[in-house]
C-alpha cells in the first residue's frame, strides 16, 4: 500500500554506501548481519534526504532480515580507510 507520504519521495539505492555488503552490528539491539541495500529516501518536494535505511541479513542464521538507520551501525571489522598508514 502505497501512502500520501509515500508518494511523494524518491527511493533509490546507495550502490556505494562504505558498510555495503559488510558485517556490521547495530548496538542498540545487539543484532549482528551483513547490509545488502541501503535505500535513500528524498523529497519530491524539497529534494531533501528525508531518511536512509540499511538492509541486513542476520549472521546468526536466523533468517530474519531487519531494517536500520545506517548511521547507527558499526563494522565489526575497522574500514581500511580509516586505518592508520601502515596498518591494513
Amino acid at each position: 500500500m502505497i501512502t500520501s507520504t509515500d508518494a511523494n519521495l524518491w527511493v533509490t539505492e546507495d550502490l556505494s554506501h562504505q558498510l555495503l555488503g559488510r558485517e556490521v552490528v547495530q548496538p542498540s539491539s545487539g543484532r549482528r548481519g551483513t547490509v545488502g541495500t541501503v535505500l535513500i529516501y528524498t523529497s519530491k518536494i524539497s529534494n531533501r534526504v528525508v531518511k536512509k535505511v540499511a538492509h541486513m541479513r542476520p549472521l546468526d542464521d536466523s533468517g530474519r532480515e531487519w531494517t536500520a538507520d545506517p548511521g547507527t551501525l558499526q563494522p565489526l571489522q575497522p574500514i581500511a580507510s580509516k586505518l592508520p598508514a601502515g596498518k591494513g
